[in-house]
């Protein structure tokens, strides 16, 4: 307690007590001179106090369409085309060995680059994300490359028909996007290796991108310095509640407080 605001505080609390204490005197004897005094019985039992229901700890966060996509063409002018490899390499597949004898051809496949890469736009349709009909969708346009061993280096483009869903980890503190191919148009790519490639293409899309991280600890806690109590509180996410909207995406994340000293 402030030396200087202590003095004057006391007296002041003591006080509201004389005065408290005097005034019931006072009124005590006034009524037991104008009614008869009331006699209650000493094993009636005292009324259950009612509990006061906890408030509910809830934050609302609302992304729109416009945010999401500028935020991609920010990527793809700013930054550059995501891209990844269509198949996983012999290096990144545990107790697999190259043989010798296919050191040749490996080295000729590398060069023309098996890869995938997603696209702003490709045949009019462009990657993007939309909150429709309870459902986030985001169509991604690509091109890539793939190495046949007859028919060589074969290039391909088209668009990928696609559904997000959102998960939260409550361990971690992270809500994540798992992004669903439902559906691969492909075009540049002959019959005969066209069923091939869109498997390849799929898979990489599964596998490369999920999941997408879309906040993260340091978005859903904070912390919270209460000097005056002695400690601080720190701001735990419980659940986060997402709400989809035509045109936006509401994230309803309830929180309960935790000791952060």
């Amino acid at each position: 307690m402030d030396k200087r605001k202590g003095p004057w505080l006391l007296s002041f609390i003591f006080c509201l007590g004389v005065l408290g204490s005097s005034s019931a005197t006072t009124l005590a004897q006034t009524q037991s001179k104008t009614r008869p005094r009331e006699v209650r019985s000493q094993t009636q039992a005292p009324r259950p106090s009612t509990p006061v229901p906890a408030l509910a700890a809830e934050a609302t966060v609302t992304l729109n369409e416009q945010f999401l996509n500028a935020l991609l063409e920010a990527m793809f002018t700013r930054l550059g085309a995501p891209s990844f490899p269509l198949a996983l390499s012999n290096e990144e597949r545990p107790g697999i060995n190259r043989p010798a004898a296919a050191h040749g051809v490996a080295t000729a496949a590398n060069q023309c680059g098996s890869v995938v890469v997603l696209e702003r736009e490709m045949h009019g349709v462009k990657t993007a994300v939309r909150f429709e009909n309870g459902r986030i969708v985001a169509p991604l346009a690509f091109s890539g490359t793939y190495s046949v061993l007859l028919l060589g280096c074969m290039r391909f483009q088209g668009w990928a028909d696609t559904a997000i869903n959102l998960e939260f980890d409550r361990e971690r503190q992270v809500l994540s996007a798992r992004v669903d191919v439902q559906d691969i148009h492909l075009s540049g790519i002959p019959s005969i290796a066209n069923g091939v490639v869109i498997g390849m293409v799929q898979n990489s899309l599964d596998q490369r991108i999920n999941p997408v991280e879309i906040l993260q600890a340091a978005q859903l806690t904070a912390r919270l310095p209460i000097n005056a109590a002695g400690g601080a509180l720190r701001l735990r996410a419980k659940d986060v509640r997402p709400e989809i909207l035509q045109g936006s995406l509401r994230l309803h994340i309830i929180y309960e407080f935790v000791n952060d000293r």
